[in-house]
């Protein structure tokens, strides 16, 4: 087993990669967004945050791995995916506000980033069993 020393460096740096790794995929949803398009006579379609945010579910094994051995470094590595994610839904329903269109239900952006942790959680608690 290595050194606590190490473990910890190991861990900050998996959290940090992941991290990084959520927030290209929340950039990338935001700004890929196509925003408010006409699509006909008086008709709109809105997207202020694209298909590419559901990427960030290929990322929620990574804790789930880690949960078997740490369970620390896993609940940082949970908060580094899913951090990136609540902000991203936060700008979108921020657009969705400025842009004149918010009318309550842009809180449903706020499920992604939710069901995200509780994937990851529900991943790491199954390893755990496992292990």
């Amino acid at each position: 087993m290595p050194p606590t020393g190490v473990r910890r460096r190991a861990d900050l740096a998996a959290a940090l990669l992941l991290l990084a790794a959520s927030t290209a995929v929340a950039v990338l949803a935001l700004a890929t967004a196509r925003g408010v398009v006409p699509v006909g006579d008086d008709a709109v379609a809105t997207e202020f945050v694209s298909g590419w945010w559901w990427l960030a579910f290929l990322l929620a094994p990574v804790p789930a791995l880690v949960a078997r051995q740490r369970r620390a470094a896993a609940r940082a590595l949970t908060v580094a995916l899913v951090g990136p994610q609540f902000v991203a839904a936060a700008v979108c329903a921020a657009r969705y506000r400025s842009s004149g269109w918010g009318d309550g239900l842009e809180a449903f952006a706020f499920l992604h980033p939710l069901l995200l942790t509780a994937v990851a959680t529900a991943l790491a608690a199954a390893l755990r069993r496992r292990g």
